[in-house]
C-alpha cells in the first residue's frame, strides 16, 4: 500500500498490535507534516494566526457585530504548506482519495451531536467538481449527516474581499422542518474556515429554527 499523499510505499513495522489493524492512508512523515501547526499567537476561539500587536481577533470582532456566533469552533488541521497542497489536490485536481486522509483526522467524538450538517456546495459547483468535498470526508468516516442546508450559485469566496463577502446576499436556505432543528445539538461541518463568513451565514439560517447549540468543525483554518 502507498501513502495517499506522497505516494511512497508505507512501511509500518508489524507487531501483535498492528497485525490485524488496517493500515492508514498516510506515511508517518506526511502525518507529521500535516499535523504541524505554525508557530505564533492564535485566537483562542477561531484559531486564526494573529499579529503579535493584535489585542483581539479582528475576524471574530468583525463577525460578532453582524452574526450570532457558534458555541465553539474546532479545526482538524492548520493551513500549513502540506495542508494547502492537500486541499488544492483534493478540491481542484480531483484527487478524491484524499478524503480518506482527512477522515483519519476526524476522531470519534460525535455522539454528543444530534444532527450533523455539512456546508453544501451549489449545483453549479457540484457539476463542475463532480463531488462535494465535505460530505465525501464524512462518508469516508462513516458518519450520518443531514442535508438541511442548500446553497445557491455564487462567486467563489476566495475572489472576494472581507467586505464584499459581508455585503453579499446570504446564499443558503433551509431544506427541513422546524422540528428537525429545534432544541437540537448541531455540528456544522465545513472544509476550510477562512474569514468565517460562510459558516456564519449558514448559522444565520439554522438559528431561525432555534437549535439548542451549534458547534462548528472545519477541516482546516486558513
Amino acid at each position: 500500500m502507498i501513502c495517499y499523499f506522497c505516494h511512497e510505499a508505507l512501511s509500518e513495522e508489524v507487531d501483535i498490535a498492528t497485525l490485524f489493524k488496517r493500515q492508514g492512508p498516510l506515511c508517518r512523515k506526511c502525518r507529521t507534516e500535516l499535523s504541524r501547526w505554525r508557530a505564533g499567537k492564535r485566537c483562542s476561539f477561531c484559531h486564526r494566526l494573529m499579529q503579535e500587536q493584535e489585542a483581539g481577533c479582528l475576524d471574530c470582532q468583525f463577525l460578532s457585530g453582524r452574526f450570532r456566533p457558534p458555541n465553539s469552533i474546532a479545526c482538524l488541521l492548520d493551513y500549513n504548506a502540506a495542508a494547502k497542497m492537500l486541499f488544492h489536490r483534493y478540491k481542484f485536481m480531483g484527487d478524491c482519495a484524499l478524503a480518506e486522509v482527512l477522515a483519519m483526522f476526524l476522531g470519534n467524538s460525535f455522539r454528543e451531536y444530534e444532527v450533523i450538517i455539512p456546508i453544501p456546495i451549489s449545483k453549479a459547483r457540484m457539476k463542475e467538481r463532480g463531488y462535494d468535498q465535505t460530505t465525501m470526508v464524512l462518508d469516508a468516516k462513516g458518519l450520518k449527516y443531514s442535508n438541511f442546508l442548500e446553497a445557491e450559485d455564487r462567486q467563489r469566496q476566495s475572489t472576494l474581499s472581507k467586505m464584499e463577502r459581508a455585503r453579499a446576499e446570504n446564499p443558503f436556505h433551509l431544506n427541513c422542518r422546524r422540528e428537525d432543528l429545534e432544541g437540537k445539538r448541531i455540528l456544522l461541518v465545513d472544509d476550510i474556515y477562512t474569514t468565517g463568513m460562510t459558516v456564519h451565514q449558514a448559522m444565520e439560517k439554522l438559528y431561525t429554527f432555534f437549535p439548542d447549540t451549534i458547534h462548528v468543525l472545519t477541516f482546516s483554518k486558513a
